[in-house]
């Protein structure tokens, strides 16, 4: 059984304490790192690499050129392919895409797909729409889903997920929005149901330093899960998404 760390989290752009943000990720010491906000105008790529960099983590894919979506990893993780894409908004809306790629953990292989929906309910929709495709081209290979979703459980775009046969792995879990005084659960990981695929949600520390730093870290936030892979998934190499 090969058991697969993910966290995602909105990190707002890299705007507040920057310091405290790598010390989120890394005491969570996550195998993947599902980002959303990451960097998207004057010297994102390099901010991104930087950011990877400070974490302790190798960037994947992502930044801009995925509407502010970005996926890094841990080394002990194995980039097969990986892919980009941005989704067309109306003038003067936020960017918005998907970034996704093919991983392998212990011999086992797996999909990511990291999104950050747009604040616009018909925004949302076109979204989601994205998402599901991009979940589609893996195939039979077990497909974790995460990110911001701007919007509250039992919403249209967590029905349309759900419906889609993934799994809310935090369930009722604890509230991601605001940081500080969080009162909105719009954070998620969902990960493909049946074939073995099992997810946990993981309590981020509750002590007082810890929240403080959560709360300097980010206007979010994370969401962390143990995800676990059963001994038959992931080993068909005609899954892997190329490699642009």
């Amino acid at each position: 059984m090969t058991t697969v760390r993910l966290m995602t989290y909105n990190v707002h752009g890299l705007r507040d304490d920057l310091s405290a943000l790598t010390a989120v990720v890394e005491d969570l010491r996550p195998d993947v790192l599902v980002v959303q906000e990451a960097p998207k105008l004057l010297r994102w790529r390099s901010r991104c690499a930087g950011f990877a960099r400070a974490a302790g983590l190798l960037y994947v894919a992502g930044g801009r050129t995925a509407g502010g979506n970005l996926l890094l990893a841990h080394q002990r993780t194995v980039v097969h392919g990986h892919a980009e894409e941005r989704i067309p908004q109306r003038l003067r809306d936020p960017i918005r895409g998907v970034v996704s790629a093919t991983l392998g953990v212990g011999g086992r292989k797996f999909g990511v797909v990291g999104v950050h929906l747009s604040l616009s309910a018909a925004g949302r929709v076109r979204d989601v729409d994205r998402v599901l495709a991009t979940v589609r081209s893996f195939g039979d290979l077990p497909v974790l889903v995460a990110g911001d979703l701007n919007e509250h459980p039992g919403g249209p775009s967590w029905r349309a997920l759900t419906g889609a046969g993934l799994q809310d792995v935090a369930g009722d879990g604890a509230h991601t929005f605001p940081a500080g005084e969080p009162r909105a659960r719009i954070d998620a990981v969902f990960v493909s149901s049946g074939g073995g695929v099992r997810g946990r949600a993981v309590d981020l520390p509750a002590d007082d330093e810890s929240r403080a730093r959560l709360a300097r870290a980010s206007d979010h936030r994370p969401v962390v899960v143990d995800v676990e892979l059963g001994t038959d998934l992931g080993t068909d190499p005609g899954t892997d998404l190329g490699t642009g």
